[in-house]
């Protein structure tokens, strides 16, 4: 896939997510909607400081995607994965022992899981990137 292609695939997700937040917003979830918009827009202004700073090491000669990056990123992915897996079992082995104290919203915790596995994924690769 081109990189033309993969931008237009992703302008074109940002703006489902952007859409269904309206929609949302809308028909009375206003938190909700108002979340989805204003992490479509965060996302699309990430996206395009991203793809400035590639454009300047391009026009520089320098290669965006060296080496070192791939092997930083996939040291912090195997170390994120690493960690989560093991803090998943150990919540899993103690909330079996003790038992659930409060009722908790599947979805709500899985998105709470999502966002500590984005959260370590960018400490690890900052660690690494400190660090190597």
């Amino acid at each position: 896939m081109k990189r033309k292609n993969r931008e237009f695939l992703r302008y074109i997700m940002l703006f489902l997510l952007f859409s269904i937040g309206l929609w949302q917003t809308l028909s009375g979830n206003s938190s909700f909607g108002s979340g989805l918009m204003g992490s479509a827009i965060f996302v699309f202004i990430a996206i395009t400081f991203k793809q400035r700073k590639i454009r300047q090491m391009e026009a520089h000669g320098m290669n965006p995607y060296d080496e070192r990056a791939w092997f930083i990123a996939g040291r912090a992915a195997y170390f994120t994965y690493l960690t989560f897996a093991l803090g998943s079992a150990f919540t899993v082995l103690i909330g079996s022992i003790w038992g659930p104290q409060i009722l908790v919203n599947p979805y709500n915790f899985l998105g709470i899981c999502l966002s500590i596995l984005v959260l370590l994924y960018i400490c690890f690769y900052y660690y690494f990137n400190y660090k190597l």
